[in-house]
């Protein structure tokens, strides 16, 4: 199998990482960039035309001149129109191409974290991804991309008279201020609104997994309740950036109907004087108000601009994580040998490992039963085995080969995993056992028969075809368990990996268990079991007993269930308060051997 492959949409990591990935469109943004100027100087055709029509039309009547001028003012302004949609083409695709560039390697990532973390700290990347995209390809953007230009406005002010360019670079100043203040009075609430926001969501997709539990116990009011909280700090949040950043808003419009009052009052005065013509006063009203707009427009969007810098800042930290990079090197597919070398690991975020083992070794084609007491670390060692949980220290290694440097999706298909809770994935019955991937139906039958489900599953409605639910909903929790089997058994995986698989098996499936670890075994299958009842282990070679995170015992079967026994007949045996016997010494990298007879 191949190891030299990073993900398909791999970007740049380091610093600056998502702005890396716009430079990669560098092109498009001149385009923009370019079409923005253009906009904004075909804006001065309003103005001009309007000099044009007082100072030319109005005093010579020449409907010829009007005319003309008028073809020229709506050729100009439709070329404006036709630039403006040309701009918007552009960044609607500069938009589809950040989320094709980015969703994969977010997905990806969210799915990391998740496992990695073990909470909910990347389910809002995609959320930021379309938070994003939404943003380029909106009219939140179009300030940012107009205010460059305010200058030859300015100009154009300038060239009717330098006061009117004073009084509108004041006013200009003044919204600037305004526009630092918004953002500062308002940031704080609104990074507060989105964190409790997303608590409220997060929440809320709790409930909706555990629906049946709620209903059942009448607990709804109690979690409605304490959904409330959370709603009504991202609210009250939400409500105090709104309320700073529309009073800002309301005063920005003041201070821009003041502008353009005094532009034109002083555009007024000038005219009295004889400074300036009547097109011109016209004209300066204008272009005061085309200074003021994308500021204005700055200052009503900030709250989309707080949501996209926030979005921006989590998905450049996202892309910066590293990603493995494989030698190059195809493996052979492996035969299950397992080995572990001082490992110490547990569930993530917590600091100190549960499961410390200085060394353990499965043989390839050995069928293995981990035992033990509720929290004795069976599921533990088994996700770190699969590779779901990482080990904080030590190397698991598959056939030799270190588990940390085999791709997940190349590595998988040689595992058959059944988790202690099992959870189907929406599709149909064939859909699952396929692994969702491309559906074999030899394999997929073949599978069924071997987990025993196939004639239960031609009893279904629908056959394969039947739809499984929301993480399998629509089956019981044995129809569950048994296809999940299925699918650990599909394309029969050298390595199978069982947790409680018969937790919520009825005889007959219990029954069609059996037969399935039996046909395993005889197909040199690894197989290693975690459960707590007798007829799971009656088909293993070897025991593995584990208390508190370590191995006490491993070996053959009857070797080490006699111990067990021997060792509960003398605690049975033994006066109250007995002294306390020696600790188990740690197990050896291979298993104890049967003595021959």
């Amino acid at each position: 199998m191949s190891q030299s492959r990073q993900a398909s949409n791999a970007k740049p990591s380091g610093s600056n990482a998502l702005a890396g990935i716009m430079l990669e469109m560098r092109s498009a943004w001149i385009s923009v960039v370019i079409f923005s100027l253009v906009i904004n100087i075909l804006m001065l055709t309003q103005p001009i035309y309007s000099m044009n029509l007082f100072d030319r039309v109005m005093t010579s009547r020449n409907l010829v001149t009007l005319g003309m001028i008028s073809i020229i003012a709506v050729a100009f302004l439709a070329v404006m129109a036709a630039v403006e949609w040309a701009r918007t083409q552009i960044l609607i695709r500069v938009g589809v191409r950040v989320d094709h560039a980015l969703g994969v390697r977010l997905l990806e990532l969210s799915h990391q974290l998740h496992i990695e973390q073990s909470s909910g700290s990347g389910r809002g990347l995609l959320g930021d991804l379309t938070t994003l995209r939404a943003f380029l390809t909106g009219q939140a953007i179009f300030p940012v991309l107009d205010i460059p230009w305010i200058p030859v406005f300015f100009l154009m002010l300038f060239a009717l008279h330098p006061n009117l360019a004073i009084v509108s670079a004041i006013s200009a100043v003044i919204l600037f201020s305004i526009t630092y203040v918004t953002e500062t009075m308002t940031k704080a609430p609104l990074a507060k609104a989105l964190e409790k926001g997303g608590e409220a969501a997060r929440f809320a997709a709790l409930n909706m997994r555990n629906a049946d539990v709620i209903e059942a116990m009448g607990m709804l009011k109690t979690m409605s309740a304490r959904w409330k909280v959370f709603q009504n700090e991202h609210i009250d949040a939400q409500a105090s950036a709104s309320d700073r950043a529309g009073l800002l808003l309301a005063i920005s419009k003041f201070v821009k109907t003041i502008a353009q009052t005094s532009t034109m009052g002083a555009g007024a005065y000038l005219a009295t004087q004889g400074e300036i013509s009547g097109g011109a006063l016209m004209a300066a009203g204008m272009l005061s108000g085309r200074v003021m707009m994308p500021i204005e427009m700055l200052i009503g969007s900030w709250s989309q601009w707080g949501n996209a810098i926030e979005a921006w800042r989590r998905l450049d930290e996202a892309v910066k994580s590293p990603e493995r990079i494989y030698s190059g090197v195809s493996l052979p597919p492996p035969k299950g040998e397992i080995t572990l070398e001082a490992i110490k690991g547990g569930a993530p975020n917590i600091p100190n490992p549960y499961v410390v083992i200085p060394a353990l070794k499965i043989p390839a084609g050995a069928s293995v039963a981990i035992i033990g007491s509720s929290a004795a670390g069976k599921s533990t060692l088994l996700k770190l085995i699969t590779g779901i949980w990482l080990p904080k220290s030590g190397t698991i290694r598959i056939d030799g080969a270190d588990i940390r440097t085999w791709p997940r999706d190349e590595l998988g298909p040689y595992i058959g995993y059944l988790p202690q809770d099992v959870s189907l994935i929406e599709g149909t019955i064939a859909e699952n056992i396929a692994r969702h991937g491309e559906i074999d139906s030899e394999k997929v039958i073949a599978a069924s028969k071997a987990g025993g489900v196939h004639d239960m599953i031609l009893h279904m409605p629908n056959g394969y075809s039947t739809p499984v639910g929301v993480n399998g909903s629509f089956l019981s929790g044995g129809q569950r368990q048994r296809v999940g089997l299925a699918r650990a058994l599909y394309g029969d995986p050298p390595l199978l990996i069982l947790d409680e698989p018969n937790a919520n098996l009825d005889e007959a499936g219990e029954n069609a268990l059996d037969a399935a670890l039996r046909t395993a075994k005889k197909r040199g299958q690894t197989i290693l079991i975690a459960s707590h009842r007798p007829a799971a282990i009656r088909n293993c070679d070897l025991v593995l007993v584990m208390q508190t995170g370590e191995v006490t015992l491993y070996g053959p079967r009857d070797q080490v269930l006699t111990t067990l026994a021997k060792a509960a007949t003398t605690q049975a045996a033994s006066p109250p308060n007995p002294p306390a016997a020696p600790q188990q010494k740690p197990p050896t990298a291979e298993p104890q051997k049967e003595a021959t007879p």
